[in-house]
């Protein structure tokens, strides 16, 4: 089934098990997605945190926000990427 959205940023942690995807919508508004996977699965990505039906104007405030609901993201990334 195809994506109703386009990853604009990604960011992982240390471990490279957990990411924190920045979407944009179709109408244009943005979204954040938590996301994780065991090394020894090669099943790939899961999806664990999805911001929707939550959207946000500008990637900035969603990046925002993903740090304010995920912890590891706020220790990684204490000030928002540029």
């Amino acid at each position: 089934m195809p994506k109703d959205y386009r990853v604009t940023n990604s960011f992982e942690n240390d471990e490279r098990n957990r990411c924190v995807d920045i979407v944009q919508r179709p109408d244009g508004r943005y979204g954040f997605q938590e996301w994780r996977r065991e090394p020894e699965d090669l099943s790939g990505w899961f999806l664990m945190f999805d911001s929707q039906p939550t959207h946000f104007e500008s990637e900035p405030e969603a990046i925002s926000c993903a740090r304010s609901a995920i912890f590891w993201f706020m220790e990684k990334y204490p000030a928002c990427p540029r």
